[in-house]
């Protein structure tokens, strides 16, 4: 008797019945969960790539802001391409990018993401986190979209479109 259910069952609150019926329910939920995982990105986009989360814009042109700034929250969290951890590693590199107030930015990004910054194959978009205002480096595609529907979230056109902007 050092589990729960067994004691509960000796107080007579719940019936053997009971207690199998909430076993099959606790393993049906974890065998789904387990079998619904496979195949899907990670939250940082490495695994599944064929797959990218995608925004229909104009979709979400007619729903309210509150439901559009949740929507693009779960893309770019899904789509994004750096780690969005609290502390880079030392292997980080600092990448600097215009904000769309005129101000510089400053993210440190590593290996695959510093890389695709580099080569113009991803951007750094700026989306509304539940925290407040945020940055993530995600597909250009995926920046574009959140360009076109929150165009005031665009940073400056850069001054040249050189691959400098990533740093040492």
């Amino acid at each position: 008797m050092l589990d729960l259910k067994a004691k509960l069952a000796a107080a007579g609150l719940v019936s053997d019945e009971d207690v199998r019926r909430a076993e099959a329910k606790k393993a049906q939920g974890k065998g789904a969960r387990k079998g619904g995982r496979k195949g899907k990105s990670s939250a940082n986009g490495k695994s599944g790539a064929a797959k990218r989360p995608r925004l229909d814009v104009a979709q979400l042109r007619t729903r309210p802001r509150a439901e559009q700034y949740v929507e693009v929250r779960r893309v770019v969290e899904a789509a994004r391409l750096d780690e969005g951890g609290p502390a880079p590693s030392e292997r980080a590199r600092a990448f600097h990018f215009p904000k769309p107030d005129g101000t510089v930015g400053r993210l440190f990004v590593e290996g695959p993401a510093a890389d695709a910054l580099a080569q113009g194959h991803a951007r750094v978009v700026g989306y509304m986190s539940n925290h407040g205002p945020a940055h993530a480096v995600v597909p250009a595609e995926l920046a574009e979209a959140v360009v076109a529907l929150f165009p005031e979230w665009a940073p400056p056109a850069p001054a040249d479109d050189s691959p400098d902007a990533v740093e040492s």
